[in-house]
Parts: structure tokens; C-alpha cells; sequence
């Protein structure tokens, strides 16, 4: 799935998306950069709408997430191989999830992605090797 940027601050928010205590307001900023494409690599549900998870130009080596409201979709495929999954941390902490399985079924996957583990880090890789070559992209 490719999509491309058509905003990169909280201004371009819709309200449900705003929620200042978790660092989301009018003024935030989005590390993207305007009518750059990204791939995603998972989507979530947070604050009523969709998330996508992209490399965002942070430079980091895990996908973090953006409000889908900042996005237009130019391709939505997606790799047949992605699942959906659903977390239930606590009744107040429940979302789902879409990308490849080892994601979306290990709740903490991401936390390992984002603490360098090394099967973590290297079935991401993979999996962002598979995921691009769906797309066609490469746009990181």
C-alpha cells in the first residue's frame, strides 16, 4: 500500500483525531514530508480513525505511525500474506492491527522492532522487502 502525503501537521486534523494529553493538537508536527510517497507497513485504529505505520523521515529503522486524515492512498494493495489482529491490553487500551503476521499476532513485536532485537529487526526487513515489492515501491 502506497500513500502519499497531502498534510503534515495537526491543523490538517480532523477533531476526533486530536487529543492533547497524548501529544496530538492543532500545532503538531508530522515528520513528512508534502507530496512524498510512503509505504505502509501496518494499520491501526486510534482516537476513531486509521493510522498508518510508514518510515517516516525521522530516519528511523522501524515504521512509526501517522493519522490516515494526512494521506491520500495512490495504491492499496496490500501483500496477501498480512492478517488482521486485535490487542486487549486493558479495557480501555484495545485496537486492531493489519500487516504481516508476526505483527500483527505478537503484541509486542513493535516494542521488540523499536528495541533493535534481532529477530525483530530482521523479520522486518524481510517483511519490508515483501511489502515493497507489492507496492512496486521503494521509496524510502
Amino acid at each position: 500500500m502506497i500513500v502519499r502525503c497531502t498534510a503534515n501537521s495537526g491543523a490538517a486534523l480532523p477533531e476526533a483525531n486530536l487529543d492533547p494529553r497524548r501529544g496530538y493538537d492543532r500545532t503538531t508536527e508530522f515528520p513528512l514530508t508534502l507530496g512524498r510517497d510512503y509505504t505502509v507497513f501496518a494499520i491501526t485504529v486510534f482516537l476513531g480513525t486509521a493510522w498508518y505505520y510508514v518510515l517516516d523521515d525521522d530516519g528511523l529503522d522501524w515504521p512509526t505511525w501517522s493519522p490516515s486524515a494526512l494521506f491520500d492512498v495512490v495504491d492499496g494493495a496490500i501483500p496477501a500474506s498480512w492478517i488482521i489482529g486485535y490487542f486487549r491490553a486493558s479495557a480501555e487500551n484495545q485496537y486492531p492491527i493489519i500487516s504481516f503476521p508476526e505483527w500483527a499476532q505478537d503484541h509486542q513485536f513493535y516494542e521488540r522492532l523499536v528495541d533493535r532485537d534481532p529477530v525483530a529487526t530482521a523479520t522486518f526487513a524481510r517483511r519490508r522487502v515483501e511489502t515493497e515489492g507489492v507496492t512496486g515501491a521503494g521509496l524510502e
